[in-house]
């Protein structure tokens, strides 16, 4: 997968987490997950924890917070 499809699908998981205040978690799972398997490794580190960390973001809104900051970083950076 070419980085900027990556980079457009991680950006359409992002979106969907950082909506209207509404997140619907099993959505991000579910987007996470289908592009998780489509991926080869190796991957950045950022990529392939946000992808697998989306109960822990769900729970954690302090780690949630500084994944997506890191993910954001990532995303601008390439």
């Amino acid at each position: 997968m070419k980085i900027d499809e990556l980079k457009l699908r991680l950006g359409q998981i992002l979106a969907e987490e950082e909506g209207d205040g509404s997140v619907d978690w099993q959505s991000v799972a579910g987007l996470s997950d289908k592009l998780l398997g489509e991926l080869q490794l190796p991957m950045p580190l950022i990529v392939n924890e946000y992808l697998r960390g989306a109960e822990r973001r769900r729970q954690d809104g302090v780690y949630g917070h500084a994944q997506r900051s890191q993910l954001l970083h990532f995303l601008r950076g390439h």
